[in-house]
């Protein structure tokens, strides 16, 4: 109640033009019937917006009526009666609010008649603190029966799938400039690496081959042979690489250091973190073969190269200027092909993930997926043996007492730690209780001999009959800092896990095989580039054996509510599953979806509970969203049209700040830092920052920091660095660098460069340098006094400026010691 209070007041506060008494139609002829009800009567906007608020920090305002709906709620009348409307309609009113929050039954359309009121699309909250099970009857008629019955209208409005929408070929020119092309060494003959090399080169683009060897794939070494390639290349002109196509995925052999981990995403993960570490800010596109499906006729045949269609969404959140994007392309080379894949690179829109196929140039899309009334595709009970792997205390103990009450005979739990697993006694009293027999193994199931061994205590009077994947494993951090130990943890359980049981089971007649995945595979949320290369690959096996003739279903999950269960948001950030704008979801109506999901047949789904607006603003534009309508009102509402960027525009910004004072630009830019520094930690408001500490004093950490650069990038236009939040020492100073990014016409005087360079001396007091570096340092900068003082043109304030600003600590030692006589 108390997050969807705060949502709905967030709504409303947002847009002026809403009509209060829109939201309230709308509320009541658009969402089921809540067992939690609140009913808030108020005059005007801002008492309305008043008692959201308390609402919000469990408190019940006088004039808000509140409880919890029960079975047999009484029937109220749908107007109050005429006398006492005349002699006091709020009393009335909290009458007929009173009636509806104890479950009983108001005709509220009677209510609203003559008001005029129009319906209005709200924030969704499909999920949050709503309790059902999936055997609800279906024909119950007192109050609560009737909310029971309303999950699936609530359901229905978490529930989003994939589409792939087809697009006209860019009408713009080709690419151009220099491109490297990224092979595994001994996929340089590719028949497709040839084909594009080819194509390529005929559209005038300089193609510079990058082979990379199968035992020097770290970070290191991808960095030395980016640098060696560039520089070679440097010799014969100065032309900077303009983009780069990785092939990489095409090696689906596994890492040499570690098994788990397939060498292609290894590699393309090296790959984006040398391009940082040598200073190269070219887009980087990564090609598959048949990783992703387009529709039932098109299969997934290379499931394990969709890897990196789940690290992807996660590197453009956060290294936006080192990402082009993703493309697919069939598994045979087709002529026709080759044009739609340079149309795609030519970079003339937002897409950033692209298919190539016979039929045309298609890019991906996340669209909303209600059920409404579709007739179920088959009748579907657990029975016999249901194998679970995971932790019987987190989701898939939830998982296993929906099987037993729906009748599933027999449990088989696979966990490191079998029956000493937390919680495997109490849960092994319930679901005995509930008619089921219960068994654990200690098995890690990405060992195929355990996971055989686990197998063979099936009893042969209760066969196995489904598997349900919940196993997982975390170990969150930002793209640039993963290592390879830390991929392969979390891989070993995923991905290695679920290869396993679909080997191991596909000729078994199972009835279902369920793979737990995540939104972040979908979407790529910032901070999880090794947790959604692995939810990704599961939502592509699920394509792959449906298209073999086996059962799969992959549901992508939002965050679920619960103590032990293993969520990668809140695990890492000490409980804050709101960072990424979706918030928790109880356990219940989650199992709801699940049941439909199995019961239509469905092969994947995203169910989630999100604020797809804020999802968007926290992240550089991402055409997967598009299609939401939270997302496309979010366009309109910034004037840039189904095209355009959400939040504030920079040429607005730049104009509005033009026309202020220094001391108004400043606290104007202040005010921007701080809001969106209290918006990525939750705070309610802009105060809770301090703007003389530092964000790390404040709680940020890497992750943070990232959202934090996303969304000021958005509302300035600028291009930061990840490490915005920690390069200044305060919020004021950051504020400060802002203006002079933001207003350089401003800033480049004779009197600002020499205060750039007192600004040295503090620093150079500091530093601690030897002679070698402190002739080095002469040297680098005595050359960019001779430059400025030999040229031809007169000399420049804000050359001077961005040279001092790109040279290191050591650099300037000179420099200083030239100009001011220091030593």
């Amino acid at each position: 109640m108390r997050d969807q209070a705060a949502r709905l007041r967030a709504f409303v506060a947002s847009d002026t033009a809403v009509d209060i008494v829109d939201v309230g139609y709308s509320l009541i002829t658009t969402r089921p019937g809540f067992e939690e009800r609140a009913v808030v009567i108020a005059a005007d906007r801002q008492e309305f917006l008043d008692s959201l608020d308390a609402l919000a920090h469990g408190e019940v305002p006088a004039n808000t009526v509140r409880g919890t709906a029960e079975p047999g709620g009484q029937t109220a009348p749908s107007r109050p009666p005429a006398d006492d409307a005349a002699s006091d309609p709020p009393q009335s009113l909290a009458s007929l609010a009173e009636t509806y929050v104890r479950g009983g039954e108001v005709d509220w359309h009677t209510a609203f008649a003559g008001t005029n009121a129009t319906q209005v699309r709200l924030p969704t909250y499909a999920f949050q603190h709503q309790r059902y099970w999936l055997d609800t009857p279906r024909h119950t008629t007192d109050g609560a029966g009737r909310t029971r019955q309303g999950v699936r209208s609530t359901v229905d409005s978490g529930r989003y799938r994939v589409a792939w929408r087809l697009v006209a070929e860019a009408s713009s020119g080709p690419p151009s400039g220099r491109w490297l092309v990224v092979t595994p060494a001994d996929r340089a003959e590719h028949p497709w690496v040839r084909a594009v090399t080819r194509a390529l080169t005929g559209c005038g683009v300089r193609v510079l081959p990058v082979e990379v060897p199968y035992a020097a794939v770290d970070r290191k070494s991808m960095a030395e042979r980016l640098t060696d390639v560039r520089d070679r290349a440097g010799a014969l002109d100065d032309e900077p690489v303009a983009g780069l196509l990785s092939f990489l995925s095409l090696e689906e052999a596994s890492h040499p250091d570690d098994t788990a981990v397939a060498w292609g995403m290894a590699a393309n993960l090296a790959l984006v973190q040398a391009l940082g570490d040598v200073g190269i800010s070219a887009p980087l596109w990564c090609v598959t073969c048949g990783a992703v499906s387009i529709g039932p006729s098109d299969p997934v045949t290379n499931p394990l190269q969709a890897l990196i269609w789940g690290m992807g969404g996660v590197v453009a959140a956060e290294c936006p200027e080192r990402w082009g994007g993703l493309i697919d392309l069939p598994g045979d080379v087709r002529d026709q092909a080759l044009p739609r894949l340079i149309s795609a690179l030519a970079g003339a829109n937002a897409e950033c993930e692209f298919a190539v196929r016979d039929s045309g140039l298609f890019v991906r899309r996340l669209v909303h997926a209600p059920l409404g009334e579709t007739e179920t595709a088959r009748e579907w009970r657990s029975k016999g043996t249901v194998l679970i792997t995971g932790s019987p205390g987190a989701i898939g103990g939830h998982v296993a007492r929906w099987l037993a009450g729906n009748g599933a005979e027999h449990l088989l739990f696979t966990s490191p730690l079998g029956r000493q697993a937390p919680g495997a006694a109490e849960l092994e009293g319930e679901l005995t209780a509930l008619g089921a027999e219960v068994t654990f193994v200690a098995c890690d199931v990405a060992d195929r001999a355990q996971l055989a061994k686990a197998l063979a205590v099936v009893p042969d009077g209760h066969p196995l009959t489904a598997v349900v994947h919940t196993a997982e494993v975390l170990d969150d951090a930002p793209v640039d800092s993963l290592t390879l130990d830390q991929v392969g943890r979390v891989s070993r359980v995923k991905v290695g896990g679920a290869r396993n049981l679909h080997h191991a089971t596909r000729e078994l007649d199972l009835s279902a095989f369920v793979l737990f995945s995540s939104i972040t595979g979908v979407c790529g949320m910032p901070g999880q580039g090794n947790y959604a290369p692995g939810n990704a690959f599961l939502d592509a096996l699920a394509r792959h054996r449906k298209a073999d003739g086996l059962p799969a279903t992959s549901i992508a999950w939002g965050h679920w509510d619960g103590a032990g269960i293993a969520d990668p948001d809140v695990s890492d950030v000490g409980g804050q599953p709101h960072r990424h704008a979706t918030p928790a979801m109880a356990p219940e109506p989650a199992l709801t979806a699940l049941g439909q999901a199995l019961e239509h047949d469905e092969t994947h789904l995203v169910i989630a509970e999100a604020d797809w607006a804020a999802v968007s603003q926290a992240r550089p534009r991402y055409a997967l969203l598009d299609d939401l309508p939270d997302v496309q009102r979010l366009f309109t509402a910034a004037d840039g049209g189904p095209g355009g960027v959400p939040g504030q525009r920079p040429s607005e910004l730049v104009q509005r700040l033009a026309g202020m004072s220094e001391p108004e630009q400043r606290r104007t830019l202040l005010r921007i830092v701080r809001k969106l520094a209290a918006a990525v930690q939750g705070h309610r408001s802009p105060d809770s920052i301090n703007p003389e500490r530092g964000f790390r004093d404040q709680g940020f950490d890497s992750l943070i920091a990232v959202e934090f650069r996303n969304r000021l990038n958005t509302e300035t236009g600028l291009l930061s660095p990840m490490t915005i939040a920690f390069d200044y020492p305060s919020p004021v100073a950051l504020a400060d660098q802002l203006r002079r990014e933001l207003l350089p016409q401003q800033q480049t005087t004779v009197t600002t460069v020499l205060s750039e360079i007192d600004k040295l001396e503090s620093v150079l007091s500091a530093a601690s340098l030897n002679v070698s570096e402190r002739a080095a340092t002469a040297s680098r900068l005595q050359e960019l006094l001779a430059r400025w003082r030999d040229s031809a043109h007169e000399p420049s304030a804000a050359g001077v400026v961005s040279e001092l600003a790109s040279a290191t600590d050591q650099e300037l030692i000179e420099f200083i010691g030239n100009e001011f006589g220091i030593d």
